[in-house]
């Protein structure tokens, strides 16, 4: 519903048909937003009033959607993460290419208050060369027992669901992603073989590195980050209710920006700029590209976990 609230509220765009292969939840969602209904997405994403094509499906459906609304024409917004693993995201990437239609992978994170302002601050080089970067997110594992806890349906634990976030701000803040080295284990909650904590370190180019941690077990989330330059650092701060960002400089000097009292905007921010990019026809972000290179680093530390050595990311399948 979240989705479809910003399609009816965006002035340049009119939600036409909505899918879900129940019927009653079609029939009654439909009925409140007054559009079309479908029980099968392949007669939705073929249609020839429909430009472009939102997926918000589990990650089990995202590469039959997503190949065949761009073989249809259509410019494609899929949810995060966008695949189960590499090789489904490369295929929908090489769909992408072939149709010459744009592909656009979730990431609200890029457009939360905090993130924008340290991505304006990096921008300006107020803290110089960046040289590492830390951080964790999670939260409390709220979505066990529904199809979030299914390996088949999802592909990956917290690292693919809520890590992928930060895998995606990594390579926007530090460059193109090399290798990695990581963990993962399965507690407390009972999700076998997916993971309800993970924490790797990824090698960058230029030697850059970044430490992350993702976690189902964080019972107070959500997201903390650490940027560390050869003149500064940047904290962006969202754990709990807080939404900060800090410039520090190496003087000891520090400009705080709090956006605590802000209303979370992300997801409309997002979805605007994705309306933006296909009328002015450049490539939303983050893209496909970009969406698979998150899937290889998750998938990356996934392979490392097993065999206890460094891992090339994408050479993970």
């Amino acid at each position: 519903m979240r989705r479809i609230g910003l399609i009816r509220n965006q002035s340049q765009v009119e939600l036409r048909c909505i899918e879900d292969c129940n019927d009653e939840i079609a029939r009654k969602v439909s009925e409140e937003v007054s559009c079309e209904y479908s029980t099968r997405w392949q007669e939705v994403v073929n249609r020839s009033d429909i430009d472009c094509v939102v997926v918000s499906v589990p990650n089990k459906f995202h590469r039959d959607i997503v190949v065949e609304a761009l073989e249809a024409g259509k410019h494609v917004f899929c949810e995060k993460p966008l695949a189960r693993n590499p090789r489904e995201a490369a295929e929908m990437v090489e769909a992408a290419q072939k149709s010459g239609r744009f592909l656009k992978v979730g990431s609200n994170l890029r457009y939360f208050p905090s993130v924008l302002k340290a991505r304006e601050l990096l921008n300006s080089n107020q803290i110089g060369e960046v040289l590492f970067a830390r951080g964790w997110i999670g939260h409390s594992g709220w979505q066990i027992g529904t199809w979030y806890s299914d390996a088949e349906m999802i592909g990956g634990g917290t690292l693919l669901d809520n890590g992928c976030h930060l895998l995606d701000l990594y390579r926007w803040f530090l460059g193109e992603v090399e290798s990695c080295v990581g963990f993962a284990s399965a507690l407390f909650w009972p999700v076998g073989p997916l993971e309800d904590n993970a924490m790797a370190i990824f090698r960058f180019t230029g030697g850059k590195t970044a430490f992350l941690q993702s976690s189902w077990t964080e019972w107070a989330g959500y997201m903390y980050l650490e940027i560390y330059g050869t003149q500064g650092f940047l904290r962006i701060d969202n754990r709990g209710q807080s939404c900060i960002t800090t410039l520090g400089k190496r003087d000891g000097q520090n400009i705080v920006f709090d956006f605590s009292q802000e209303p979370p905007v992300s997801y409309a921010l997002e979805f605007a700029d994705y309306v933006d990019a296909i009328n002015t026809n450049r490539q939303p972000l983050p893209s496909g590209f970009d969406g698979l290179r998150v899937v290889q680093m998750a998938h990356g530390v996934y392979q490392s976990a097993l065999l206890g050595k460094e891992i090339k990311i994408g050479d993970s399948r």
